[in-house]
């Protein structure tokens, strides 16, 4: 197929979504993001309940959306605020109905999670509250309100922000990805390789198992841990990971069961000293 008949049929194929739309998807995101946490998927429940009204319109039929939901409702966890622009690039990725658009858009937010998690929590959560809650702190020594006006002018302006900037981040990347439907397949290729490496270091930067399990032999003393690390790194971690995976994967093995086996063995290994 050439350049032009692919572009054609990517344009013919996308459904654009209106402003309002948009403005329902973030009134729902904005009011659940924070609700029905769980271990297994994190921030997916409200996630899923806040598309819905997009992905009904781009795909209409139930059991399309019940397919597409099932593979969304995965872990995800990023900062709320700079969620709903990921929550944006994943509406414009859907909009073009690819047959892989949802896998490049899951893929997409899994590798944009991470890094936007640590940019909101580093400017949002730690820097934002800490410079405005001083200068609130020392107004108020001085017996005045201005500074808590300003602290709270400020996150609300803030949060201004991000609302209407959700609106270009859909609008541009609808834009963007009709323009460069072939390309669509490389950044498919492109966000599956950058999101493996993304759970992977959360593999080596998350999951902490060390062996404390020594033995001497003559002058030699020789720590498990050390020793299976230089075989793999991190060889607990990984083990681990894939233990867990493995059992997901299991006919009805649930995932609140696994976290309640870790829990016991990590205690029972720790108390005898094999695990520190």
């Amino acid at each position: 197929m050439s350049e032009s008949v692919e572009k054609a049929t990517a344009v013919e194929k996308t459904v654009i979504l209106d402003k309002k739309d948009l403005k329902q998807v973030l009134l729902r995101y904005v009011l659940s993001r924070q609700t029905c946490f769980n271990y297994e998927t994190m921030q997916s429940g409200p996630w899923v309940w806040s598309m819905h009204p997009a992905m009904k319109k781009i795909y209409g039929d139930d059991e399309i959306l019940a397919e597409k939901y099932r593979d969304y409702f995965k872990f995800y966890n990023c900062h709320p605020w700079f969620g709903q622009l990921i929550l944006m690039s994943n509406l414009a990725v859907e909009s073009t109905k690819n047959p892989t658009a949802t896998e490049t858009a899951i893929d997409l937010r899994t590798s944009l999670m991470g890094p936007l998690a640590g940019l909101g929590d580093a400017i949002v959560w730690v820097l934002l509250p800490t410079v405005t809650g001083a200068i609130a702190g020392y107004q108020a020594q001085q017996g005045s309100l201005v500074g808590m006006f300003l602290a709270l002018a400020i996150n609300f302006a803030l949060w201004l922000v991000f609302w209407f900037l959700s609106y270009p981040v859909y609008e541009k990347g609808v834009s963007f990805i009709t323009e460069k439907a072939a390309s669509l397949r490389n950044l498919t290729e492109v966000c599956s390789i950058l999101g493996i490496m993304i759970m992977g270091a959360m593999v080596a930067s998350t999951v902490k198992v060390n062996f404390a399990a020594t033995w001497t032999v003559g002058d030699l003393t020789q720590n498990l841990n050390d020793l299976l690390n230089a075989i793999i790194p991190y060889f607990g971690n990984v083990v681990t990971v894939g233990i867990l995976y493995w059992a997901l994967g299991r006919k009805g093995v649930k995932s609140s069961w696994l976290i309640w086996i870790v829990i016991v063995v990590a205690v029972v290994l720790g108390a005898i000293g094999f695990l520190g």
